[in-house]
């Protein structure tokens, strides 16, 4: 169990299959926040994808927020990641060796779907009897964040379940009876978690997925997520079945096995941001007698709105008596117990034989000690092979890594050579198998074929594709956007309008926008920086380029005109 924390400046962090959420907490009180959101894939079940790279979005993120290096940083673990379960403590087992107790018994009489789990608890004490709610996740997973973390140089100081996260920043926002029964549906695009708290005390954590990540197409408009969604409608209806279906489940598991005087669910707690809640609620109240209670969108923290899906991270800042902490740190304590109580033992073994040396027990102790030697030296050697089977791996790595080149800038410079004068750039990602995907704007359909053609015949670039292109609009007096996909192999035109709050803008010509995937030869792109590739291939002006003091390019062309090789980022209309 972590102790209370947090006084000073924290940076806490909530993961999900879609966005990654940010804020900075001071004492407490929020002082900025911020999302990204993250392409299809990236995440699942909060597992980290190995072909999948947050470095760009994660510093973006890190930008919006003004993180400084070195910061102390929280984060909120997935539910789906986290095993919560209740188990009794033998009477044998002081309390202070709780902890030692479990690391003993995980793996033996205490059986977890994976293997060298990190954990925590928190002590029960009720009806005479010694439990716990163990609190466990897999290492390999929390092993992913804590690199990301370095790499970013950010001190990850603790890692808690999202669950609890969200159950903290509910008590602390409405009042829960000290008796009562509470069952909290925490809803996302993703998942949805049930989170059944008696007595102010959690006692069942459920988190079942639900829709995939590429079926909704995420927008950041300011500090919230938008969402649209890609499927057909009959996969929603069964979706939302389900979860009524789970909801059943989980109401019954805790009615007849779980509940303690047969005590019933006395309030439901809606949370989360998922896109279909409306109509989730109306299924709720034709199926279920139960009294349902939603948070409002815009959540007042220390007289400040804060939207409901920074609900986990309002959570993890607020104090608490203690906290779970399932780093890795917290589990290498009570090894030392563990290896004090073996050197003891084989000390106490010794002066005995010392003591009792003419006695018949002599030899037995003797034979016991040095038994005790070879395991502790078989573990030793067991260690050292493993430590340097672990180098040997990252070695093979690292030399992988630096003989694989990835030139995402040169791409991204060579790309932006066949844009037109008015033509942005508005999303680049470069992944890990040299494959990019790129969302550009244009001001005319001319001028996205002309690019388009420009990429198909350029030697460095390969499986050139148009997957789509968007066209945006504004109406002049009704803040309606309109916006229509067309669907580059069957040319149809689909609709799509989209309510937005006023902002007294005056009406713009439509853009187009269009979404493209390539992949790059990086052998050729580094070639092309030397002037080896194609030499077709247009320069900055095409004209010979001079540099100024300031940093910016002048073409020698008598004109003296200064052009900007800056990528300029252009607000979405």
């Amino acid at each position: 169990m972590a102790q209370a924390r947090r006084r000073g400046t924290y940076i806490y962090f909530n993961f999900t299959d879609v966005a990654v959420f940010g804020a900075v907490v001071k004492n407490g009180v929020i002082k900025r926040r911020a999302v990204a959101s993250l392409p299809a894939g990236t995440l699942q079940g909060g597992w980290l994808q190995p072909e999948a790279s947050l470095d760009l979005i994660f510093d973006s993120l890190l930008t919006k927020l003004k993180v400084p290096r070195g910061s102390q940083a929280v984060l909120a673990l997935d539910g789906s990641l986290v095993l919560a379960r209740k188990l009794e403590i033998p009477e044998s087992v002081e309390t202070n060796q709780i902890r030692g107790y479990l690391f003993m018994e995980l793996g033996h009489s205490i059986v977890l779907p994976f293997e060298e789990p990190y954990f925590d608890y928190t002590l029960l004490e009720e009806d005479g009897k010694r439990e716990i709610m163990l609190y466990a996740a897999p290492n390999e997973a929390i092993q992913q964040y804590m690199q990301l973390f370095k790499q970013k140089h950010l001190r990850l100081v603790a890692a808690e379940p999202q669950p609890l996260a969200t159950f903290f920043g509910i008590e602390s926002l409405y009042e829960v009876e000290d008796s009562s029964s509470v069952l909290i549906w925490n809803v996302n695009a993703t998942n949805h978690q049930l989170i059944i708290i008696e007595d102010k005390v959690p006692r069942l954590i459920r988190s079942v997925d639900t829709f995939s990540s590429n079926a909704w197409e995420v927008e950041v408009m300011e500090d919230r997520l938008h969402y649209r969604y890609r499927l057909d409608d009959a996969q929603v209806e069964m979706t939302l079945d389900e979860m009524l279906l789970e909801f059943s489940r989980v109401l019954d598991f805790y009615r007849f096995s779980l509940a303690r005087d047969q005590r019933e669910i006395s309030r439901v707690i809606l949370a989360g941001d998922f896109p279909f809640q409306e109509e989730l609620v109306k299924r709720f109240e034709a199926n279920f007698d139960l009294r349902l209670e939603q948070l409002p969108e815009q959540l007042e923290v220390a007289s400040q709105p804060i939207p409901r899906a920074y609900l986990p991270l309002i959570g993890l800042a607020i104090p608490q008596k203690t906290r779970i902490n399932l780093l890795p740190e917290n589990d290498v304590m009570p090894k030392f117990p563990l290896v004090a109580s073996l050197v003891l033992l084989l000390f106490g073994g010794m002066i005995g034989g010392y003591l009792f040396w003419q006695t018949d027990q002599f030899a037995d102790r003797i034979e016991t000690a040095n038994n005790q030697v070879q395991i502790v030296r078989a573990l030793q050697a067991e260690s050292a092979q493993s430590a340097k089977q672990e180098i040997a791996q990252l070695k093979q790595t690292v030399d992988g890594l630096e003989e694989t080149p990835r030139p995402a800038v040169p791409t991204l410079e060579r790309i932006t050579r066949y844009l037109p004068e008015r033509g942005y750039i508005l999303q680049f990602a470069y992944g890990a198998d040299h494959l990019v995907t790129m969302n550009a704007q244009f001001e005319t359909l001319e001028e996205l074929n002309g690019f388009y053609r420009q990429l198909l015949t350029d030697d460095v670039f390969t499986g050139v594709s148009l997957t789509g292109i968007t066209t945006k609009t504004m109406n002049e007096e009704a803040d309606v956007v309109t916006s229509t996909t067309i669907d580059p192999a069957t040319g149809e035109e689909i609709p799509t309008t989209t309510i937005t709050p006023s902002a007294d803008e005056k009406t713009e010509e439509p853009r187009y926008i269009g979404q493209f995937t390539l992949s790059v030869l990086p052998a050729e792109v580094v070639k092309g920086e030397t002037n080896e590739a194609n030499p077709d291939v247009p320069k900055e002006d095409g004209e010979t380029e001079s540099a100024t003091p300031d940093g910016e390019v002048t073409p020698e062309d008598g004109t003296g005109e200064v052009v900007s090789t800056e990528i300029e980022e252009v607000e979405d209309n």
